[in-house]
């Protein structure tokens, strides 16, 4: 009941404090994407939420976080409620899926969900990587009492949008994917974003069930936001590659110039945190247009989104 009542107080804060009114032109295709298409829960990841061991020093916010492009270029998809604009070169169409409530004694806890919108990226610019390039949207208070990890996530995302005195981006305290079965071992190119009706926050990181390098292979750029009035909840997953990172987190795959050594290969014993904070401090000062896709490309898909009442 405790739960029920923070939560309540939540959508409070965040319909209060969020007050967007940015519109969209319609670009000259609009591509519609089916909304019957159902999904067994069977074939949602089988993933379950660990705790993030791994801690870094507080960022800063943007102060140019929260402006938004009058309109966006590129092609528009919906999915109900979910609508977006995918930027040119970016992916080449979405695929809608509708998955149905799933919950009691025979669903595995990470499958548990009030009904979702999952939106999937086809001819996405990478390919071959550990994510798929997907966006889900839940109902967010039947999400949060139904599983506690997604509670928890939306609790923080309240934390870092709503503070008094201004957004905290305290590292430990980023929310995390509630469905991975992993930890998340570092988070960088943290901002505040807000999109058409609604704001979260963005970063990239990777998820590792023990040590692990960092690489271009698990990295993926993550978004996690809420509607104004705190009706919906989003999560993204958007696989991204950086100059400075191996391919893969094979032993023997090149390491770029400016990279960091992976350092648990040669020394068990070794600070792992003091690695997550050197590739920390890479990817910060890691251009935006030097990612692949462009951190400014995701950015604007995001920024495109608007969830329909």
């Amino acid at each position: 009941m405790k739960k029920v009542l923070l939560f309540l107080s939540l959508l409070i804060v965040m319909s209060l404090a969020c007050d967007l009114s940015v519109s969209i032109a319609p670009p000259a295709n609009p591509t519609s994407l089916p909304t019957n298409i159902v999904i067994p829960p069977t074939e949602v990841p089988s993933q379950i939420p660990v705790s993030p061991t791994i801690s870094a020093a507080t960022l800063s916010p943007d102060p140019t976080a929260t402006s938004l492009p009058i309109s966006f270029d590129g092609t528009e998809v919906t999915v109900d409620p979910l609508t977006i604009v995918l930027p040119s070169g970016l992916a080449n169409g979405a695929r809608g899926l509708q998955f149905p409530r799933a919950d009691g004694e025979n669903v595995a806890p990470w499958e548990v969900t009030p009904g979702h919108v999952q939106l999937k990226l086809e001819g996405y610019l990478l390919q071959g990587k550990f994510h798929e390039p997907q966006i889900y949207v839940y109902p967010a208070s039947e999400y949060a009492q139904m599983y506690p990890p997604a509670f928890e996530s939306i609790r923080r995302l309240d934390n870092i949008l709503y503070t008094p005195g201004g957004p905290s981006l305290n590292a430990d305290q980023l929310p995390t994917v509630p469905f991975f079965n992993a930890a998340q071992i570092f988070s960088s190119n943290v901002q505040i974003i807000s999109f058409q009706n609604g704001q979260g926050v963005r970063f990239l990181t990777e998820y590792a069930q023990s040590a692990a390098s960092v690489n271009n292979h698990d990295l993926f750029y993550h978004f996690e936001g809420v509607t104004c009035d705190g009706a919906y909840y989003i999560i993204a997953i958007l696989p991204i590659t950086a100059p400075v990172l191996a391919e893969t987190s094979d032993a023997g795959a090149p390491l770029p110039p400016g990279g960091v050594p992976y350092p648990y290969l040669a020394d068990p014993n070794a600070d792992m945190q003091a690695y997550y904070a050197s590739i920390t401090d890479v990817l910060n000062a890691t251009p935006p247009q030097a990612f692949t896709p462009t951190i400014s490309q995701l950015d604007s898909l995001i920024q495109s989104m608007r969830i329909n009442p």
